[in-house]
């Protein structure tokens, strides 16, 4: 495969004497494509890729298209991007002291490049970046997951209202596989326990190396699509520069180019041309490589992947604010744990509540946790009665910092008085003094988590549905469900601190912890259809001030005294 290479007039700016330099050039949007991948954080086969980039929204695209209909308009802000591939984009000055120069992009023709080659240097290059990947038993309970699916997606046509492997109601236009659990080994489970402290790299690592294994064992080298994996989407990782921020802007232009050949115009130019003794495609491609425009380009000469999600977190965050779930998302799933600690703390500084993210992210991930794939992500393909990613992050708060654990009847913030009276005894941390216990004890992996992760269990287990989520006590659906929303789940929590409280428990060891749930639930007598039954909520808001302190005296009350009865009224 022979190499391209383009050169462009460029400027260089050292904005400090410690920050990388920035290359200012301007090139043809048609031509930007072709070097500038586009890695965007969306979901692949139910399963989450490890780009920064927001899917693209196609409003926004047809917005821009009327935009650049209009050859006087100009887009003054540049993309925005970064090296991928520093071996093979360059700088060459002028003359030493001169900040002109020639900018040299060498990249590939990566159409000619078969599923199997993109997959396998995707491999390489996250293994260039994280030690360690390699876990064959994750691997191999995958490929058998994939195995079974593939089998699955060769039923004839007459079968397909059965048992439908594919949702076809994605709006990206292209089909998101939803993963059939039952598929998935116990062992490929225990696998992902033991991954998901490195990130979500190594998920998608393993998916990566699995679909590999597949293509060897059916003696296939290529096809365009392996269980959601498309070669579309995966080349974007393979081109040299990685477009930081700007990517609707690059798909109007280029799209804005194609339209010029189909308007009477276009037309009128192409057949003159053909007429002129050149082919139709030729006369074609002319026209349209003419009339793509010449986008400002701001180039960072860094290839570390820490700086790429910097740069697209400071820059969407304080421009055009992104959904706190996906801003979670991005920040605690795109990096590995030591490329993460190279910038954490300047996205503190930035105002990014980086803990927060990590914290949040991994509870939706681990196989322990019971809100796993229960929380919205902020991509497409969220279920709307999906749990927000704010209300978990506030639910996580209570336990990591231990504050606001104010029940809503109540002035008295339970958690924080914990904190201060009892804490200082907690078992659950090592020695030292209290500011160095509470920081031990409030790490994204602290011990507060499996605190978090057996009382959420505990309470999804004895009140809750996981199967039948629709029912009155379903847990994973805030639609119909009294037990899994805000109001319910917030209100256990502060009462538990309450309870830890008033009844001066310190929480020598887990042990003791489960003891404490147990007293909690007197014993069992607190009923386990509390949430499962009709609260006639018909036109009831949950998160309306009335309704949540009723539900919190309810709960408080019986759950003290069950003896005084199921209660009744949950409408103020």
């Amino acid at each position: 495969m022979s190499d391209i290479v383009k050169e462009y007039d460029a400027f260089v700016v050292h904005q400090t004497l410690e920050s990388k330099p920035l290359i200012l050039f301007a090139a043809s949007a048609l031509e930007i494509e072709q070097w500038a991948g586009v890695p965007e954080r969306r979901k692949l086969a139910n399963e989450e890729t490890t780009g920064f980039q927001r899917q693209q929204d196609p409003r926004r695209i047809t917005e821009l298209l009327k935009f650049f209909g209009d050859r006087n308009n100009v887009v003054q802000n540049p993309l925005l991007g970064a090296l991928q591939d520093n071996q093979r984009v360059q700088f060459l000055q002028t003359s030493p002291d001169s900040p002109f120069g020639r900018l040299r992009i060498t990249y590939e023709d990566h159409s000619s490049l078969s599923m199997m080659a993109i997959l396998k240097r995707i491999v390489a290059h996250l293994e260039s970046r994280v030690s360690g990947l390699e876990d064959d038993a994750a691997v191999e309970a995958r490929v058998a997951s994939i195995m079974r699916l593939e089998s699955a997606a060769a039923i004839p046509a007459d079968n397909e209202n059965e048992d439908r492997d594919f949702d076809d109601s994605g709006s990206d236009g292209y089909e998101i596989l939803e993963q059939d659990e039952s598929t998935i080994d116990d062992a490929e489970a225990t696998a992902s326990v033991m991954l998901a402290e490195e990130t979500h790299l190594v998920d998608f690592y393993t998916e990566l190396r699995a679909r590999i294994r597949v293509l060897e064992q059916r003696g296939i080298e290529d096809v365009e699509e392996i269980q959601g994996f498309t070669k579309s989407a995966l080349i974007a990782y393979l081109k040299p520069v990685v477009l930081v921020d700007g990517q609707h802007r690059l798909r109007g232009a280029v799209e804005s180019a194609y339209q010029s050949a189909k308007g009477s115009d276009g037309k009128t130019r192409i057949l003159n041309a053909v007429k002129g003794g050149i082919s139709p495609e030729l006369a074609e491609k002319q026209l349209i490589d003419s009339e793509s425009r010449r986008l400002p380009v701001s180039l960072l000469m860094d290839d570390s992947p820490s700086e790429h999600v910097f740069q697209f977190v400071v820059v969407n965050q304080k421009a055009t604010p992104m959904g706190k779930a996906l801003l979670g998302t991005i920040v605690s799933t795109s990096l590995s744990r030591s490329e993460l600690a190279a910038v954490a703390d300047r996205l503190r500084r930035a105002g990014i509540k980086l803990e927060d993210s990590q914290s949040v992210a991994y509870l939706t991930r681990a196989e322990d946790s019971p809100f796993r794939g229960l929380v919205q992500t902020g991509m497409t393909g969220d279920r709307p009665d999906l749990l927000q990613w704010t209300v978990l992050r506030g639910l996580v708060s209570i336990f990591r910092e231990l504050r606001g654990g104010r029940p809503y009847n109540q002035k008295i913030d339970y958690a924080r008085a914990w904190k201060s009276e009892y804490f200082p005894q907690c078992g659950l941390v090592g020695p030292g003094t209290d500011e160095e216990r509470f920081e031990e004890w409030s790490r994204p992996d602290g011990p507060w988590r499996d605190i978090f992760v057996r009382f959420f269990s505990r309470v999804r287990d004895h009140f809750g549905d996981p199967v039948e989520v629709d029912t009155f006590n379903g847990w994973g659906s805030t639609a119909t469900s009294n037990l899994f929303n805000k109001v319910s789940l917030t209100i256990l929590a502060a009462d538990f601190f309450d309870f830890l409280y008033t009844q001066s428990e310190s929480l020598a060891d887990m042990e003791d912890f489960e003891r404490t749930m147990n007293d909690w639930l007197k014993g069992g007598r607190v009923s386990s259809s509390y949430f499962n039954r009709d609260w006639r909520l018909e036109s009831v808001k949950k998160d309306q001030l009335a309704v949540k302190r009723l539900w919190a005296q309810n709960w408080q009350e019986y759950r003290k005294v069950p003896a005084s009865g199921l209660p009744k009224k949950f409408k103020p």
